[in-house]
């Protein structure tokens, strides 16, 4: 593994679904399904999110004149989704 970034289960699982919405999920649909899954729900999925915004694997875009956000894999992020799943 080139990078040194470790993933908590739910740090994976919140990668794997911003990935699955292709750019196009906002908090929202990944909170939807999210809660389909048997993962671990702490700390608050929000925070896991802006905690992974700050270390460049995803971000964050608001939608001008709406309440609305989307967020979307960074290359960073691609990168170490691709090492951890090609790993297990």
């Amino acid at each position: 593994m080139k990078n040194t970034i470790k993933l908590t289960q739910l740090e994976l699982v919140l990668l794997q679904l911003v990935s699955k919405g292709k750019g196009g999920w906002s908090w929202y649909e990944i909170a939807n399904s999210l809660s389909r899954l048997d993962v671990p729900r702490e700390p608050d999925m929000m925070t896991v999110l802006k905690d992974m915004k700050s270390k460049g694997l995803v971000e964050r875009y608001i939608q001008p004149g709406s309440p609305g956000d989307r967020w979307e894999l960074t290359p960073a992020g691609s990168e170490i989704l691709m090492e951890c799943q090609s790993s297990t």
